[in-house]
């Protein structure tokens, strides 16, 4: 009897932290720029600004994400633009001095709506050296601008939406995802038919221990 309660508390364990993990909420998504932040590959002093071309702005868009490094005090003050081909500001926005190095949110108002094609600028207001995160390349026509001064490489940037989301909530896209860069018979029931195997190796399991414990 005690074998069995052990059993079914660890049972009960498994598919609590399950519900749990799957429960938490982060900030929604709206894309990046595909570029991995393998390295700091861009330096800004006091009033200067890094622009980078070949962007793209995601039409449900309130901040942009970016690595930022200060060597220990505090991120100066930052400011967002994105700039469309015919030199129209689509987006801007101001994030205050006093964040802290690492992961750096920047809020952006998108006030035309809709994805947009154009360059993102990101400008350090003060602080002494300000260092971008992303990853190094040869300078080309994609690369970032430092103070208007092609730099080789590109910084990485993540585009968030308003509001939080739950794995719960991702469900549908992770299901529709997970079907994809596979056999043309895989669709979105894939993730379910994965799930409902697992459960079923897990049953067949517990009803193995049970009998052989009891």
């Amino acid at each position: 009897m005690g074998v069995r309660l052990v059993l079914v508390v660890a049972l009960a364990l498994g598919a609590g932290a399950l519900a749990l993990d799957m429960s938490g909420s982060a900030q929604r998504l709206a894309g990046t720029d595909h570029t991995a932040p393998i390295s700091f590959v861009a330096t800004l002093h006091a009033g200067q600004e890094l622009c980078q071309p070949g962007m793209v702005l995601p039409g449900e868009v309130q901040s942009v994400q970016v690595l930022v490094g200060t060597y220990g005090p505090p991120v100066p003050e930052l400011t967002d633009r994105f700039v469309e081909a015919g030199g129209r500001v689509l987006a801007a926005g101001r994030l205050p001095a006093g964040a802290k190095q690492g992961n750096v949110t920047i809020p952006i108002s998108h006030v035309h709506g809709g994805s947009a094609s154009g360059t993102l600028c990101i400008a350090v207001k003060g602080g002494k050296t300000t260092v971008l995160g992303g990853n190094a390349f040869t300078a080309g026509p994609a690369s970032e601008q430092v103070a208007g001064v092609p730099r080789p490489g590109r910084i990485t940037v993540v585009y968030l939406r308003p509001g939080r989301e739950s794995w719960w909530r991702l469900l549908p896209t992770l299901s529709e995802r997970f079907g994809l860069g596979k056999a043309t018979f895989f669709g979105d029931w894939t993730l379910a038919a994965a799930a409902l195997a697992l459960l079923g190796v897990w049953i067949a399991t517990a009803r193995l221990l049970w009998r052989e414990l009891s």
